[in-house]
C-alpha cells in the first residue's frame, strides 16, 4: 500500500480520542479533487478498505480518506455506529464530543494537508460504516456534506417514535431530528442485491433490528420506502433515493465502483422498487 502513495496520521484537532486516518492522493490529483470519505464496517479495518478503494481512487482521481474508529477509542456501536450521541444513562453527549462531531474538522485538516480547493466532501459508508452515516445525517450533520451513500447498513434509524434511539427518534434531545433537513441533503440507500443472508454473522440482531427485515437487502428497501413515505407524509422535498447493485453481496470492495459512480452521479443503476 505505501508504494501507491497511502498514509497515516493521527488526527487530535477534536474534544474526542485520538483518531488514526489513513488516506490517498493519487499522483496527478489536483488540489480541486472531490474529497471522499469511507467508513469501515465493524472489524474496523480501515486499512483494508482503502486497499479495496485504491484502483477507484486512482481511475477517478479523488482524494479518500478512511478514518480508523479504533476499538479503544470508539468501543461497540454506540460510539461508532450510532455516533456517541447519546450516553449509557440514555442523556445526550455534549455535541463537540459526539463521534459524528470528528468529520467537519477532520475535512479542514485534509484540506490543509492536502492543500485542497474543495469546499465540500463526499462519504460513503459501508455495513457498520453505512449505519453510521445515515444517522450522521439523520441527527443534523454534515455542514460541508455535498452527497452521501449509506452501502449494505445492517439497521437503521426509522423517522418515528415507534423505537428508541438508535433505532427510531424517541429519546432524542429536542431538536436533533429535523426532518426538512435531513430529507433535503442528496443521500443514496446502495444495496448489493445477494447481500440477502439472514445468517449472516455480523447481521445486528437487536429486536429492533429484526423488526425491519430478515437481511441487509429486507431492511434497505423497508427503510427506504418508509422514509419516502414519511417525507411524503410531511410534504417535504426528498433528495434521497434507493439503488441496487445487481449480484453483490456484503462486500466493501465491489461496492466501491457503483458508490464512486453514485456520487459522481454518472450511476445507471436499477432504482429499488416500490412497496406493492
Amino acid at each position: 500500500m505505501a508504494a501507491r502513495g497511502v498514509q497515516r496520521f493521527v488526527f487530535s484537532g477534536w474534544s474526542g480520542p485520538a483518531l488514526p486516518v489513513w488516506y490517498v492522493r493519487p499522483a496527478g490529483t489536483p488540489a480541486s479533487a472531490p474529497l471522499v470519505f469511507v467508513f469501515h464496517g465493524v472489524r474496523r479495518d480501515a486499512d483494508r478498505y482503502l486497499s479495496e478503494w485504491l484502483d477507484v481512487a486512482e481511475r477517478e482521481q479523488v482524494v479518500v480518506v478512511v478514518p480508523e474508529f479504533t476499538c479503544d477509542g470508539f468501543p461497540g456501536a454506540p460510539n461508532y455506529n450510532h455516533g456517541r450521541l447519546i450516553d449509557r444513562s440514555g442523556r445526550a453527549v455534549p455535541a463537540s464530543e459526539r463521534t459524528f462531531a470528528v468529520i467537519e474538522p477532520l475535512f479542514d485538516a485534509m484540506r490543509e494537508r492536502e492543500a485542497l480547493t474543495a469546499p465540500t466532501y463526499w462519504m460513503l459508508g459501508h455495513s457498520a460504516g453505512a449505519q453510521f452515516v445515515h444517522r450522521y445525517i439523520m441527527t443534523g450533520n454534515g455542514r460541508r456534506l455535498e452527497r452521501a451513500v449509506s452501502a449494505n447498513a445492517g439497521s437503521y434509524m426509522y423517522p418515528d417514535d415507534r423505537f428508541a434511539w438508535p433505532f427510531g427518534t424517541r429519546t432524542l434531545p429536542d431538536g436533533i431530528w429535523v426532518p426538512e433537513r435531513a430529507y433535503a441533503v442528496p443521500m443514496t440507500i446502495l444495496l448489493g442485491t445477494a447481500d440477502n443472508d439472514p445468517d449472516y454473522p455480523s447481521l445486528p440482531r437487536e429486536p429492533e433490528a429484526m423488526e425491519q427485515g430478515p437481511h441487509r437487502l429486507a431492511r434497505g428497501l423497508a427503510f427506504s420506502n418508509a422514509t419516502r413515505a414519511d417525507a411524503a407524509r410531511r410534504g417535504l422535498p426528498y433528495a434521497w433515493d434507493c439503488r441496487l447493485v445487481p449480484g453483490v453481496g456484503h462486500d466493501n470492495g465491489r461496492m466501491a465502483p457503483a458508490g464512486i459512480a453514485v456520487l459522481r452521479q454518472t450511476a445507471t443503476l436499477q432504482a429499488c422498487p416500490a412497496p406493492r
